[in-house]
């Protein structure tokens, strides 16, 4: 458990560095890996968010409950949403319980999330779809995150 805090931690500091050089330099088009993109799944094929909606990542655990092995764990991504796309996202998740969203890159579906409640933080948990280990689930967040600090760079600079 005190691992998991320094790890949050530590993410948080590589974040808000990240985001300090790209505003002193200009972006590096080659970091941005990865354009994650939020679908409302069976819905029409058009994003109801997109990389530049998105400002925020954490990584996490949920606890499997089919397994007693401590070391069986699901991993999930929190997506943290900009102001405009936060109000959004309340809106559609008050609309659509029931069904799921997507979170998609490089053409795969990465996550769901299962709308159970209406989201008013401007917050998106989302599931790994497939099982990864923690180092897969580490190197994934890395990707996300990275992407996400340049893609705010590149919007930044497209805003001056």
């Amino acid at each position: 458990m005190c691992s998991y805090k320094l790890f949050f931690r530590f993410s948080i500091v590589v974040v808000v560095l990240g985001i300090q050089s790209c505003r002193e330099r200009n972006f590096d088009q080659s970091k941005i890996t990865m354009r994650p993109k939020i679908y409302m799944e069976g819905s029409s094929p058009i994003p109801l968010f997109d990389e530049y909606d998105i400002n925020g990542i954490q990584i996490g655990t949920v606890q499997n409950i089919f397994s007693n092995d401590e070391k069986d764990r699901v991993f999930a991504i929190w997506l943290s949403l900009d102001r405009r796309s936060s109000f959004y996202v309340q809106k559609e998740t008050s609309s659509n319980l029931g069904r799921r969203l997507q979170l998609v890159a490089n053409g795969q579906v990465l996550g769901i999330h299962p709308i159970e409640r209406t989201i008013s933080n401007g917050v998106l948990p989302f599931i790994l779809s497939t099982r990864m280990n923690e180092q897969e689930a580490r190197f994934l967040y890395e990707q996300l995150g990275q992407s996400i600090v340049y893609l705010q760079a590149e919007l930044q600079k497209e805003n001056r």
